[in-house]
């Protein structure tokens, strides 16, 4: 594992996130751990949802052994599937009524193809239609959360694994080919269609929305799929950086002002990129978009397209 770069300033100073609501998935290890411990140490009530409850707890314990917090809380919801999404959405939506950060973070890749229960890919439905799930459901609360010169935040842990994929609307699910680093790209180039598909219909001096590619990352990433799994999760370790490096820029996202300038882009080490051209299409996010609201069940929670003006005059499309 390569060491962690230096950096320069911790973007987590304790007035970004002060008695401020962040909510963050996979938190139980890996980006979402590390990202976890820093807005504790910045002094925001944070949500640590994980699949496992031993887990996520011990690492709930962790986090506020080492900051010294009490304002850290656990739920606990498997994303793999919908009515748990939307139960933790729900839950959620009702304890905290303002959320100033959703981190859609909890993501895997399945080397094999299977569906839920609910009849989807489990990539498609993990790392795609739980980010769109959580984002809807926590809209209204993240309005409310929202400040005056800072709007609240909602961040899509994508990764540049994007740029390997097209978007094939036949081939959504893997339903004709299936191959398991092609459907995690695929999930991730939806991730960046989706932040800039949400961008478009949120108002972006409530609301801002961005994708970020963290890094390779230490984690258990993989290890989930057996043997091989297991042995392309240490070859990918020694070119790794740490939890700590990966959650580096979201966390920049969650603090800075430059992050409240703008919505629906793609950041790399705190870094605007341009995502591949398969990521700009537009026309390919709307239709994206219409086909997850239908698989989801999210009609009812749908937001209006909204022409919002960023502040300065930048538009958000």
């Amino acid at each position: 594992m390569r060491a962690d770069p230096v950096f320069k300033t911790d973007p987590l100073l304790p007035h970004a996130l002060r008695d401020r609501t962040v909510v963050i998935t996979g938190a139980s290890d890996g980006i979402g751990r590390a990202l976890s411990e820093r807005c504790a140490h910045a002094g925001a009530r944070v949500v640590m949802v994980g699949r496992n409850h031993a887990k996520t707890t011990h690492a709930a314990n962790v986090v506020m052994n080492r900051t010294g917090s009490r304002t850290v809380s656990v739920e606990i919801a498997d994303l793999l599937y919908l009515e748990e999404q939307h139960a933790l959405g729900a839950r959620l939506a009702a304890a905290h009524s303002s959320v100033f950060a959703l981190v859609n973070n909890a993501g895997a890749i399945f080397l094999e193809r299977a569906l839920t229960r609910d009849g989807l890919e489990r990539t498609f439905a993990l790392n795609h239609v739980a980010y769109v799930s959580l984002a809807l459901h926590l809209l209204p609360n993240l309005i409310a959360g929202a400040l005056h010169h800072a709007p609240a935040r909602i961040i899509n842990v994508a990764s540049r694994a994007h740029v390997r994929s097209r978007f094939d609307a036949n081939n959504l699910q893997g339903e004709r080919e299936y191959s398991g680093w092609s459907a995690y790209s695929q999930s991730k180039l939806a991730n960046i269609l989706f932040t800039r598909a949400l961008a478009r219909r949120v108002n972006a001096s409530e609301v801002v929305v961005h994708a970020l590619h963290p890094g390779l990352v230490a984690s258990r990433f993989a290890a989930n799929n057996g043997a091989f799994g297991r042995l392309q999760r240490r070859v990918m370790d020694w070119f790794s950086v740490s939890a700590l490096a990966g959650s580096d820029t979201a966390a920049w996202l969650l603090a800075s002002t430059e992050a409240a300038q703008e919505s629906g882009a793609y950041w790399v080490r705190r870094e605007r990129v341009e995502p591949s051209a398969a990521a700009r299409d537009d026309h390919a996010s709307e239709l994206l978009w219409d086909r997850t609201i239908e698989l989801a069940g999210l009609q009812q929670l749908n937001p209006a397209y909204s022409d919002a003006v960023l502040p300065g005059g930048v538009s958000a499309s």
